[in-house]
């Protein structure tokens, strides 16, 4: 596993002969072991009348994100937000703390629902769905203080994961002026999310000088959180994300964690065993969990039904090119047995 980057998510600078500047241009949150309760306590400590703050983000915590929106909000300074690429998710609720909201003319805003991901029995699923309904509630308030729509009006643009350029995004009120369009270093990527228009993907050229690229413009770029958090959440790990995150993994040790996940899953299957959610929280690889499982069945002394069908065996998972073997080794088990036996 790659170790964390030391590259931070926001910078601030505290600039006494003119406006404090923040730069918030990445994912939101501590993926880079910088939390929003940092940044938050910094704020605290600007005594001068004016607040820069300029985001280039796809979003990211939406805890962390209402906190550093009211952090702004109730700042005594004069705080002007400037959206210099995209705005999107909890990005775009930021910028709603804004006294004065700037969007560069080729730039991009995004709101939709909050969503997150939860393991546990029902009513753990029941408190996640309330806990998000009360965010969108939060979220929607901000959007509705700010351009003066009710949030009877928002929450269906919520909903429907509504993109808007700078025009548009002036027009319902979210932006107070359209500023002349910022030449990206590379586009973001924002393949995590639903219904991004065609035409409404940034497609400038490189100029100088540039803004700081945030996820990069490959295919599959290798710290790519947005792309991370949907591979977890369509393999059906959604768990692992954030362990993927703060860690920095690449994409291809994404994909064979993932491809792990798998082999356990059946692995605890073979055996029987209740196990599987606990070994793969803690991280443990596939030959840790072989013989933990070859242990606790040499030591049952009972008969080992070993009946998983072929593509449970041996799994090529979807998530790695790596085949590996599933099937449980019933005659080194009796084996062993026998041997403790005598």
């Amino acid at each position: 596993m790659s170790k964390k980057s030391n590259k931070p998510w926001f910078s601030l600078k505290n600039q006494t002969d003119k406006p404090a500047e923040l730069l918030i241009y990445d994912v939101i949150g501590d993926w880079q072991g910088l939390s929003a309760k940092e940044l938050v306590n910094d704020l605290k400590a600007i005594t001068v009348s004016e607040i820069t703050v300029r985001i280039n983000s796809p979003g990211g915590s939406v805890f962390d994100g209402i906190a550093i929106y009211n952090a702004l909000r109730y700042h005594p300074a004069n705080v002007h937000v400037r959206i210099e690429g995209l705005a999107a998710s909890i990005a775009s609720v930021i910028a709603m703390a804004g006294d004065a909201i700037t969007m560069a003319e080729n730039s991009l805003m995004m709101i939709h629902n909050p969503f997150g991901w939860v393991g546990g029995e029902a009513e753990d699923m029941r408190r996640t769905a309330d806990m998000l309904d009360k965010a969108t509630d939060s979220i929607a308030l901000a959007y509705a203080g700010k351009s003066g729509h009710s949030v009877d009006d928002i929450t269906p643009m919520m909903a429907d994961e509504t993109w808007m350029t700078a025009a548009e995004a002036k027009e319902h009120g979210f932006i107070d002026k359209v500023d002349k369009p910022v030449q990206l270093a590379a586009s973001l990527d924002v393949e995590g999310f639903q219904n991004v228009p065609k035409d409404l993907l940034p497609q400038a050229p490189v100029s100088s000088p540039p803004l700081p690229n945030v996820l990069g413009n490959a295919p599959e770029p290798s710290n790519s959180a947005l792309a991370i958090v949907q591979m977890c959440n369509q393999a059906g790990y959604p768990e692992q994300a954030e362990l993927m995150l703060k860690t920095n993994a690449s994409v291809e040790e994404v994909r064979q964690r993932l491809a792990d996940c798998d082999t356990i899953k059946n692995l605890c299957a073979a055996a029987r065993s209740d196990k599987t959610a606990e070994y793969i929280q803690s991280g443990k690889s596939v030959e840790t969990v072989r013989t933990e499982l070859f242990e606790v069945l040499v030591a049952q002394q009972q008969p080992i039904n070993n009946s998983l069908s072929p593509q449970q065996q041996q799994t090529p998972s979807e998530h790695s090119q790596s085949q590996q073997t599933v099937r449980l080794d019933v005659q080194a088990l009796y084996q062993k047995r026998n041997h403790n036996n005598q």
